[in-house]
């Protein structure tokens, strides 16, 4: 009787952990943490001087080291200039790492197929292969 009991009180315990187990998000990297993520890769690879901040001149040889890329997207001139002028949202000549953020955040829009607030490995490697394609 003993062993029944059990197994009964296992069971409804099962079934009530169930409905929890299925609204879990897939493992994935939310918003806040890839804005963070982003900004600070942008910056330890391209701030030069290492003032926390990218200038136009390190914003545009990041640009140089990828004219192939440039070229197949059809860039024209100036196309450089908007972009950091779109960039710069306070106009002051660099590009913050809160600015860095908001620009990983509209990619981050761009990523996520779902709409859930999470990047699953799977939406990482679909914007990755629609990078590759466009090239």
């Amino acid at each position: 009787m003993k062993t029944f009991t059990t197994l009964v009180a296992a069971t409804a315990i099962a079934a009530c952990a169930l409905p929890a187990l299925a609204q879990t998000k897939p493992a994935g990297q939310p918003l806040a943490a890839f804005q963070a993520d982003r900004a600070e890769q942008m910056l330890a690879k391209l701030d030069a001087n290492k003032d926390g901040k990218l200038s136009k001149t390190e914003f545009e040889a990041m640009r140089q080291k990828k004219p192939d890329a440039a070229k197949a997207q059809g860039a024209k001139a100036g196309r450089g200039e908007r972009l950091w002028g779109r960039l710069d949202a306070d106009k002051d000549g660099f590009l913050s790492r809160t600015e860095l953020q908001a620009m990983a955040g509209k990619r981050f829009k761009r990523m996520d197929a779902d709409g859930d607030g999470v990047l699953t490995s799977a939406e990482r490697q679909a914007a990755a292969g629609k990078a590759k394609a466009a090239m």
